[in-house]
C-alpha cells in the first residue's frame, strides 16, 4: 500500500509536496482504513480524491508519481538524457536536482524509497525501512558512491561472496540508471520487492489510457466481466470473446500482421496483445499450431425481437468503454493494488462514479484486500464526507502566487457543520478558478 509520495522541483512542483494515506484519528467510516498488523504499524487509507481548479496541478501530481514510477521500471537507456521536467517559473530550478519518494508497505513492514536526479545522472537513491521510531538504512548512494548496510533482515541470508556481488554490482550501475532498476536486470533478489511494487502494485491510469490485456483478462473473468456489466445495466445483455482467422481478418493492417509474424514467440504458448483503434485483441497460436487466431471482446445487444446482435467495443459510447476498461481495475483492487487515476469522472456519468468507490469500499470481494484508490476528479457530488468519505480522504491542489502547486487535505478542518462541497465552490478551501468578470473581456457588438 501507498503511505506516501513527494515531489520537488517537478513540473509544477517547487518546493517539497507531500501526499499522503496515512489515517487521522478521524471515527467516521473506520472500514476505509486498512489497520496495521502489529500496533505500531501505520493505519493507511484505502482510498483519496483530489480536487482543483483547471491547470492546478492535480494532473501534474500523478504525471510525477508516473514519470517516477517508470523511471524505476523501464529507466533509460546508454548514454540517454534523463528526460526530468523541472519547475521553470524559478531560474534557481534549472540547475537544481529533483526529488521524488515514495513510502509504501510490503509484507507487513514500511520502507521508503526515493531518488533525486537531474537531466544527465542520478545525484542521490535510497532505501529506508521506516516505523513510528524507526528509520534504518539498507542502501545509500551518493553521486557514484553505494554504501549498503549488510546487518539489515533483508541480507540475513546472503553469503559474503554473494554481498561482494551486490557491491560489485553497484560499483557497475551507471550514472544515468537507478540502482533498483540494475537490481532487475542483474537478478539482485534481496531487493527485486522494491522494483516489483512498482512493476506490478502501483497502477496509473490516464484519461488515454487503454488496458491492452482486456480481452485476455475478459477471456479468464468473463463471468466477473458480465456481472459488472449487469450491475450498472447500460443496455448490453452481455460481453463474448470472438474468436477469428489471423490470415482473414480486416481488423488488424496488413503492415502489423507482416511484424506480428515476423516476431511471434512461437511454440512457447505466449500470446501477444495489441491494440488497434478502439479495440484490443489477443494473438495467440491456433489449436494445430499451424497459424494463429486472434481474439477479440464484443458486446451482445438484442433487438426488438429479442435477437443477439454483436457489437464492436469501438461502437459502444465513451463512457461504456470507460468503464470496461475500469473493470480490470475492480479485478485488481481485490489483490492488493495501488490504483491512481487521473480525472475518474471522464466520460462517466457522477452516479456511477459514486457506485465505484462505494463498491470498492463496502463489497465483501474487497474487504481483506490491502488496496487502495485514489483519483482526481472535478465531480463535486462526491463531497459528501457524512455519506461516502472521511475528511482525511479529499485533497486540494491549488497554484500560490509564484505559479507552484500547493498540495493538502482537509483532514484537520473544523467543518463539521458546513457542506463540504457548497464550501469548496464557495472557495471556502480554495483549489477552485478564478475568472475575472465577463466585462472585462472587452468585446464589442
Amino acid at each position: 500500500m501507498l503511505i506516501r509520495f513527494t515531489a520537488e522541483n517537478f513540473l509544477s512542483f517547487n518546493e517539497l509536496v507531500d501526499f499522503n494515506m496515512i489515517a487521522s484519528n478521524e471515527m467516521e467510516h473506520l472500514h476505509h482504513i486498512t489497520k496495521g498488523e502489529h500496533p505500531k504499524d501505520i493505519n493507511l487509507l484505502k482510498t483519496s480524491i483530489i480536487y482543483g481548479a483547471n491547470a492546478s496541478g492535480k494532473s501534474n501530481l500523478i504525471k510525477a508519481m508516473s514519470f517516477a514510477r517508470n523511471f524505476i521500471v523501464n529507466g533509460v537507456p546508454k548514454n540517454r538524457n534523463i528526460n526530468v521536467k523541472p519547475f521553470k517559473l524559478d531560474s534557481n530550478c534549472a540547475n537544481k536536482p529533483s526529488r521524488f519518494e515514495f513510502e509504501f508497505s510490503h509484507h507487513d513492514k514500511q520502507y521508503a524509497y526515493g531518488f533525486s536526479i537531474d537531466n544527465n545522472q542520478i545525484h542521490e537513491e535510497w532505501l529506508f525501512e521506516i516505523g513510528h521510531q524507526l528509520e534504518t538504512h539498507i542502501f545509500e548512494r551518493v553521486g557514484s558512491t553505494i554504501s549498503f548496510n549488510f546487518e539489515h533482515t533483508i541480507f540475513a541470508n546472503a553469503s559474503d561472496s554473494e554481498k561482494q556481488e551486490i557491491s560489485y554490482e553497484a560499483r557497475g550501475t551507471r550514472n544515468n540508471l537507478l540502482f533498483i532498476s540494475n537490481c532487475q536486470e542483474r537478478n539482485i533478489h534481496w531487493l527485486q520487492f522494491v522494483y516489483k511494487w512498482f512493476a506490478e502494485t502501483l497502477v496509473i491510469v490516464f484519461t488515454t489510457s487503454k488496458h491492452q490485456a482486456l480481452t485476455s483478462l475478459a477471456k479468464l473473468n468473463i463471468e466477473f466481466f458480465n456481472s459488472i456489466i449487469e450491475f450498472f445495466d447500460f443496455g448490453i445483455s452481455k460481453i463474448q470473446i470472438q474468436e477469428i482467422d489471423f490470415e482473414h481478418t480486416n481488423d488488424i493492417p496488413t503492415a502489423m500482421k507482416e511484424d506480428i509474424r515476423a516476431g511471434f514467440p512461437y511454440g512457447q504458448d505466449i500470446a501477444q496483445f495489441i491494440s488497434v483503434a478502439s479495440s484490443n485483441y489477443v494473438i495467440e497460436e491456433n489449436n494445430n499450431h499451424t497459424g494463429l487466431k486472434v481474439s477479440k471482446l464484443t458486446t451482445i445487444r438484442k433487438d426488438e425481437n429479442g435477437n443477439e446482435v454483436s457489437f464492436e467495443i469501438s461502437e459502444e459510447s465513451e463512457g461504456t468503454q470507460r468503464l470496461l476498461d475500469f473493470i480490470p481495475m475492480l479485478i485488481g483492487l481485490s489483490k492488493d493494488k495501488v490504483f491512481v487515476i487521473d480525472e475518474i469522472e471522464r466520460s462517466l456519468h457522477p452516479v456511477l462514479i459514486k457506485t465505484l468507490f462505494d463498491v470498492m469500499l463496502n463489497h465483501d470481494l474487497f474487504k481483506n484486500a490491502r488496496s487502495q484508490l485514489i483519483a482526481s476528479t472535478h465531480e463535486v457530488t462526491l463531497l459528501d464526507i457524512k455519506k461516502l468519505f472521511r475528511k482525511d480522504e479529499i485533497w486540494f491542489i491549488e497554484k500560490n502566487q509564484s505559479g507552484e502547486s500547493i498540495v493538502y487535505s482537509l483532514a484537520n478542518a473544523d467543518i463539521e457543520h458546513l457542506n463540504v462541497k457548497d464550501g469548496y465552490l464557495a472557495g471556502k478551501f480554495g483549489a477552485i478558478p478564478f475568472v475575472k468578470n465577463i466585462s472585462d473581456l472587452g468585446w464589442t457588438t
